[in-house]
C-alpha cells in the first residue's frame, strides 16, 4: 500500500472523529495557523526541555566514571564527553522534532497544500538526519581547543530552556556570591544576581530608614549645637555682619539680645552697642513699652526707634519727660503717633532740632503746621515719610523754621504744586495773601510782621515721589529762588519736568554734590549732557569736592554721551551711581567710559582717563549691555568698588571678575 494512502487515510479518519466530537473553535490568528502546521506546541518544547536534561545528567555520570579509571585526563575528558554528549543531543533533539513535525503534518488534512507540505517535511526530516550523522563523526576528531570552546558556549547556555535563549542575553559571574546568572540588556552598575541585589536593596533600604528615624529625632530634641546654628543665623542677619569671627562686643550684644526680659538697665553702655540692640529688637517685632524705658534716659541725646508699631500714644509721650536732653528724635513705623503726641513732644523738648517721622498719616496738616509754629526756629532738619504733610504745613514751615538746612519728603499725599511754591517767591495775590497771614502769627510785641524770607540755610532738599504733579514752571521757580546754596538735590518722581529744568540746574545748582533725579524721563539726553558740561565748564572747586552720589535710574533716555561728560565731570569724586533700568539707548562703550575708555559712536577709542576711581557703589541692574568682559575693564580701574548691582543682567556671570571685598547684588548664577 502506498504510504500516501496510509496518510490520507488516517487524516481522514482524524477528522471524521473530531467531525463526530462536534468541537467549536473560535478563529485563530494567522501566527497560531502558522505554528500548528509546523509542530511547535506546548509538548514539543516540554520534550525537548527533560531530553536536554537527561542527556546533561548522563554527560555528568559518565564523567564521574572517567575520573575514578584515568584521573590524569579527566579534564580533557569531560570537555570531549560534555561537545560529543551536547551535540548527540541536541542533534537527537532536533530529530525528534522534525520527525514530531511530520507526524502532525500528516494528521493536518487531506487538502492539496497540507499533502505537499507534509512531503517535503518529510524529504527535509531525511536529509537533516544525514546531515546530523555527518556532521557528529566529523565533530569527533576537533582538537581539544574547539572542543572546549564549543563546551564553554554550551556551558553558558546551561539550564536555559529554548524561550530564554529566544529573549537574549549574557551569562555572568555576580561580583559577590561568584554564581552565574543571566543578564538581559546592558549592565548597569554592580554585577548581582538577584539574591544578592535584594539583599543589597534591603540593606540600603534599612540604613535610609535608621538616617530618616536619627534626623526625627534630633528635630524633636535639638541639641545645643543646633540652637546655637540658629541663633547665629537670626542674628548675623539682623546685626548685617560678615561671615567672620564675631567680635567680642558683638557676642555680649546677642547675649543681651537673647535675655532681654532679664535685663532692667543697660548701664553704661556705647551708642553703637545700643542701636544694634535697638535693631535687633524692632527687627524682631519686640519693641514695646516695657522695652522702651531700657533705651531712655535723661543723658540721652539722640533715640533712634526702628519700629514703634506695639508703641501706643501715651508710650511716645514718655519720650518728653524721661529725655529732656533730646536732640534728635528718630521714629520709624509710627503709625500710632497723634497731633496731640506731637506736640507734646514739641513742646517738652526744648532742645530737639532734628525730627525724622516716618508713617505719622494720623498727623494732619494742620497739626503739622502747629508742630512748626512750636518749634520755630530751632528746626534745623526734617523728614516726613508717608504723611499727610500738605501746603498748610509748607506755609507753615517756610514762614517759621527759617533757620532750615535740611528738608526730606518722601511720598506724602498732600504735598502738590501748591506746596512746592512755597518755597519760592509769592508771585501772586492769594500766595501773597496766605503768606501774610502765616507770617502775622510771628509779630513781635509791637505787632510788627516780619518780612518774606527764603530758607536761605537750606543746603539739602529731597522731594521723592509726589503723590501729585509738579509743574515745570513751579521747580524752576524754586531752583532759582534757592538752588544756589543747595548742596543736595533730589526730585525723583518729577515726570513733568522737561529740559529748560536741567537748564536752570546747570545755570542757578553748580555747586551739588548729590543729584538725583530719578525717573525724570522727559528730560532728553542732550539736556542732560548740558548739564554735565556746563557744571565741568564752571566748577571751580576741588576734584574732590565734586559730585559724590548721582541717580539717574529709569531716565530712559540717557546715551553713551551722557555718561562719558559724568565722568569727565566727577570722575575722581564719584561715589555712588545709579544707572538702574537705563537700557533703550545705553551701549557697552557707554559703560567703558567708567573705566576711563572713551569711545566714539563707530567703537573707535577716542580718549583715555583715570575713570572713576573713587567710585564704590554702582547699579547697573537691568543693563543688558552689562557683561563679564566690561566688567573685566571696570573692576581693576575702580579700586575702591564694593558692591554692584546687577539684577537683570544676564551676561554678567560667575566668571565675572571679584577680588576680597567685592560683592554682587542680584546675579542669576547666585540665586539659581
Amino acid at each position: 500500500m502506498d504510504p500516501n494512502d496510509r496518510v490520507r487515510g488516517r487524516a481522514a479518519g482524524s477528522s471524521g472523529s473530531r467531525a463526530r466530537k462536534t468541537v467549536i473553535r473560535g478563529p485563530n490568528s494567522a501566527l497560531t495557523d502558522y505554528l500548528q502546521e509546523i509542530g511547535v506546541t506546548d509538548h514539543f518544547r516540554e520534550r525537548r526541555r527533560i531530553e536536554i536534561e537527561q542527556a546533561r545528567l548522563r554527560q555528568q555520570q559518565q564523567q564521574q566514571q572517567q575520573e575514578g579509571r584515568n584521573p590524569e585526563n579527566a579534564a580533557e575528558t569531560q570537555s570531549t564527553n560534555e561537545a560529543e554528549e551536547t551535540e548527540v543531543t541536541a542533534d537527537a533533539a532536533l530529530a525528534a522534532d522534525m520527525q514530531e513535525e511530520e507526524e502532525q503534518a500528516q494528521e493536518a488534512g487531506p487538502s492539496t497544500s497540507t499533502r505537499s507540505t507534509t512531503t517535503e517535511a518529510v524529504v527535509e526530516v531525511e536529509t537533516v538526519k544525514e546531515k546530523i550523522k555527518v556532521a557528529v563523526k566529523g565533530k569527533k576528531k576537533k582538537k581539544a581547543a574547539s572542543d572546549d570552546e564549543y563546551s564553554d558556549e554550551m556551558n553558558h547556555r546551561e539550564g536555559l530552556n529554548r524561550s530564554s535563549a529566544r529573549k537574549g542575553g549574557r551569562m555572568h559571574n555576580c561580583e559577590m556570591c561568584g554564581k552565574r546568572f543571566l543578564l538581559r540588556g546592558e549592565p548597569s552598575g554592580r554585577l548581582l544576581c538577584a539574591a544578592c541585589r535584594r539583599s543589597v536593596e534591603k540593606a540600603s533600604a534599612d540604613r535610609a530608614a535608621e538616617t530618616k528615624r536619627a534626623r526625627s529625632l534630633v528635630r524633636q530634641q535639638p541639641n545645643s549645637a543646633t540652637k546655637r546654628r540658629k541663633i547665629k543665623k537670626t542674628e548675623g542677619g539682623l546685626l548685617e555682619l560678615d561671615a567672620q569671627l564675631p567680635t567680642l562686643q558683638d557676642l555680649c550684644v546677642r547675649a543681651i539680645a537673647r535675655h532681654l526680659d532679664q535685663v532692667e538697665s543697660f548701664g553704661d553702655i556705647g551708642t553703637q552697642s545700643m542701636n544694634r540692640l535697638n535693631r535687633i529688637i524692632s527687627k524682631l517685632r519686640a519693641l514695646d513699652e516695657q522695652k522702651l524705658s531700657l533705651f531712655m534716659g535723661p543723658d540721652r541725646t539722640t533715640l533712634t526707634l526702628y519700629d514703634c508699631t506695639r508703641i501706643e500714644a501715651r508710650g511716645l509721650q514718655r519720650i518728653a519727660s524721661e529725655c529732656p536732653r533730646l536732640e534728635s528724635l528718630d521714629l520709624q513705623f509710627c503709625g500710632r503717633l497723634n497731633g496731640a503726641t506731637l506736640h507734646v513732644l514739641a513742646q517738652g523738648l526744648p532742645q530737639l532740632n532734628r525730627v525724622r517721622l516716618d508713617g505719622a498719616f494720623l498727623v494732619a496738616d494742620e497739626e503739622w503746621a502747629t508742630f512748626f509754629r512750636t518749634m520755630g526756629e530751632r528746626l534745623r532738619a526734617l523728614t516726613a515719610a508717608f504723611a499727610g504733610f500738605g501746603p498748610v504745613a509748607m506755609r507753615a514751615l517756610v514762614s517759621h523754621c527759617t533757620q532750615l538746612e535740611a528738608l526730606r519728603l518722601v511720598e506724602c499725599t498732600e504735598f502738590d504744586d501748591d506746596s512746592l511754591g512755597m518755597l519760592a517767591w509769592p508771585i501772586t495775590e492769594h500766595e501773597e495773601a496766605l503768606q501774610d497771614a502765616e507770617r502775622q502769627l510771628r509779630a513781635d510785641s509791637n505787632g510788627s510782621v516780619p518780612p518774606w524770607q527764603s530758607l536761605a540755610h537750606l543746603r539739602s532738599l529731597e522731594l521723592l515721589r509726589p503723590h501729585k504733579p509738579m509743574t515745570n514752571m513751579t521747580a524752576k521757580r524754586v531752583l532759582r529762588e534757592i538752588g544756589s546754596h543747595l548742596r543736595v538735590l533730589d526730585v525723583a518722581g518729577f515726570r513733568d519736568v522737561m529740559d529748560d529744568f536741567a537748564d536752570e540746574v546747570a545755570t542757578h545748582a553748580c555747586g551739588l554734590r548729590e543729584l538725583g533725579m530719578a525717573s525724570c524721563d522727559a528730560v532728553s539726553a542732550a539736556a542732560m549732557e548740558r548739564v554735565f558740561g556746563h557744571m565741568r565748564a564752571t566748577q571751580t572747586l576741588k576734584a574732590h569736592h565734586g559730585l559724590t552720589r548721582v541717580d539717574l535710574s529709569r531716565c530712559y533716555m540717557l546715551t553713551d554721551r551722557v555718561v562719558q561728560e559724568l565722568v569727565r565731570l566727577a570722575g575722581s569724586s564719584l561715589r555712588h551711581l545709579n544707572l538702574n533700568s537705563v537700557d533703550d539707548n545705553l551701549t557697552e562703550y557707554g559703560l567703558l567710559a567708567l573705566a576711563g575708555l572713551m569711545h566714539a559712536e563707530d567703537g573707535t577709542l577716542q580718549e583715555q582717563t583715570l575713570g572713576c576711581t573713587a567710585l564704590e557703589e554702582l547699579d547697573v541692574s537691568w543693563v543688558r549691555s552689562m557683561t563679564d568682559e566690561v566688567l573685566g575693564q571696570i573692576v581693576p580701574r575702580c579700586k575702591h568698588l564694593a558692591r554692584i548691582d546687577v539684577y537683570g543682567c544676564g551676561g554678567v556671570t560667575a566668571f565675572a571678575p571679584a577680588r576680597p571685598g567685592l560683592k554682587y547684588v542680584g546675579r542669576e548664577c547666585d540665586t539659581l
